[in-house]
Parts: structure tokens; C-alpha cells; sequence
């Protein structure tokens, strides 16, 4: 038998997957109401406000949701070899599985980084950074950037993870109608960051 806080939880979760799978349905999330939202969760609407004072609060939730679950995946990855060398490949593949088993967070997010509210969209900002910047202290230590700033290497980082969203976007449009390109987008996305990575091997940010 559930207890009250284990139910508490399981209505929470349910009323931000019936989000989801609205944004994923192709819904935009901006034009969702809590009343349809409480609906697909098989919550009376009354009920959403004992979760989420707003339909933002709710976004926001769901951000803070997949950052910490992606941040997660992607630190334990990073942390079995050298990113860079033996791990670039199997990293994106971990990530675009990920994306594959959790398309309708990425709906959300693609719609909302550019689309949402200014709360949203500095969320979401705010969790790109945080991506590079755990990226930028894997890949400080490394002699190769020996002669790259502290600001340099943020920048560079930053591109790494944009580039690695951007590609995203792609994935999602067509994931369903080509199975397969699934493996495209992982050359692709491997060859782009090869390229940002040989710009920042030979990147000097002051001369010598």
C-alpha cells in the first residue's frame, strides 16, 4: 500500500509526463492548460495547485528533472576513460539512446528554449551551462590547452554542448520515419566535435 508521500510523488510525476506527452503530441507547451494537463494525469484540476502553483512551475520541474537525470548519465560516462579519445563515440551514443527513451523531454526543451517564457528559457540557459561547465573541469587538466584561458575554454566548451543540442533537433524530426538515423546522427554529431576539438588543440589564447 502506497503512503500519502509515495502517492504525492506518483500525482506529481503523473501530472509532468501528461505535460510531455501533450509537447510530445505536438502541443505547444506554451498554449497548455493546466486543465488539460490535470485531465491526461487523471487529476481533478484543483488537485495540479497541491503540486504546481503555475503551468511554468511545472516546466521548470521538468527541467530541473532531465538536467539531473542527463548530468548523471553523462558524468558516469565521461568518468570511465579519456572523453576525448576512447569515450567520444560511446558518450554520444549513451546520449542519443537517452534522447531516443526520453523524446518528449527534448520536445519540451527544443520548444521552450526559444518559444517558452523568460523563466524557461533562462532555465534552460542556465542548464547548458552546467553541462559545460562540467565538461570545461573534465577537459582543464589536459596539456594539450595548456596555452587556452580560463574564458577561452568555457567558450570552447559552450560550443561543445550547443553543437551537441543543436543536433538534437535533428534526431527528434527523425528518430520515427528513419530508424537508422540514429547512427547518422552520432558520425555526424562525433565529426563536428573532432573539428571544435582540433580548433581547440591549436587554439592560443595570448601569445607567447
Amino acid at each position: 500500500m502506497q503512503s500519502r508521500e509515495e502517492k504525492k510523488r506518483q500525482t506529481r510525476k503523473s501530472l509532468m509526463d501528461a505535460a510531455l506527452t501533450l509537447t510530445g503530441g505536438g502541443d505547444n507547451f506554451a498554449s497548455i492548460s493546466l486543465r488539460e494537463v490535470a485531465k491526461n494525469a487523471g487529476v481533478v484540476p484543483t488537485s495540479f495547485y497541491r503540486h504546481f502553483t503555475s503551468m511554468e512551475e511545472l516546466g521548470l520541474n521538468i527541467v530541473d528533472d532531465l538536467g539531473m537525470m542527463l548530468r548523471k548519465l553523462m558524468r558516469a560516462t565521461r568518468q570511465d576513460g579519456d572523453y576525448f579519445q576512447n569515450l567520444a563515440r560511446s558518450s554520444i551514443e549513451v546520449y542519443a539512446d537517452f534522447v531516443c527513451r526520453h523524446k518528449n523531454y527534448f520536445y519540451f526543451m527544443a520548444q521552450c528554449r526559444t518559444g517558452g517564457t523568460l523563466v524557461l528559457r533562462s532555465a534552460i540557459r542556465n542548464e547548458l551551462k552546467y553541462f559545460a561547465n562540467e565538461l570545461t573541469s573534465d577537459i582543464r587538466p589536459l596539456t594539450m590547452l595548456a596555452r587556452v584561458d580560463n574564458a577561452d575554454l568555457d567558450m570552447i566548451s559552450q560550443h561543445i554542448v550547443e553543437s551537441v543540442f543543436e543536433n538534437t533537433i535533428d534526431l527528434l524530426d527523425q528518430m520515427d520515419s528513419s530508424p537508422d538515423y540514429r547512427d547518422v546522427f552520432v558520425d555526424q554529431t562525433l565529426k563536428k566535435l573532432r573539428l571544435i576539438w582540433l580548433g581547440a588543440t591549436t587554439w592560443q589564447s595570448k601569445k607567447s
